[in-house]
């Protein structure tokens, strides 16, 4: 079952990884974050949709669903971009941002 401390502790494994200059990695975090809430959010509902088991397949997913709001979806979608070599994205927002948006999403 995963905890809000579980939540936490990926949030914070981010912002080291930031601070560390491993993008990599806190886009990693950021997503096991965002995922963990998901999680949390499906198992209270009395019949979840089918969104799949991994986090990054959940994000991909709710970036489709129209019914979440539009920033919601945006987050998702720029969570589950795909970077290049570099780690290089073709937007500015902050995964650590975005997870903040989809967890508060899932954790109201």
């Amino acid at each position: 079952m995963t905890h809000p401390d579980d939540i936490q502790r990926e949030l914070d494994w981010a912002r080291q990884a930031l601070v560390d200059d491993n993008k990599g990695r806190m886009r990693v975090c950021c997503r096991r974050a965002a995922g963990a809430a998901i999680r949390r959010w499906l198992r209270q509902q009395p019949a979840p949709p089918e969104w799949g088991r991994m986090a990054i397949t959940q994000l991909r997913t709710i970036a489709e669903v129209e019914s979440l709001p539009a920033d919601v979806r945006r987050a998702a979608a720029r969570l589950s971009t795909t970077v290049d070599h570099d780690h290089n994205l073709p937007f500015d927002e902050s995964p650590i941002e975005d997870a903040l948006i989809i967890i508060r999403n899932f954790s109201e």
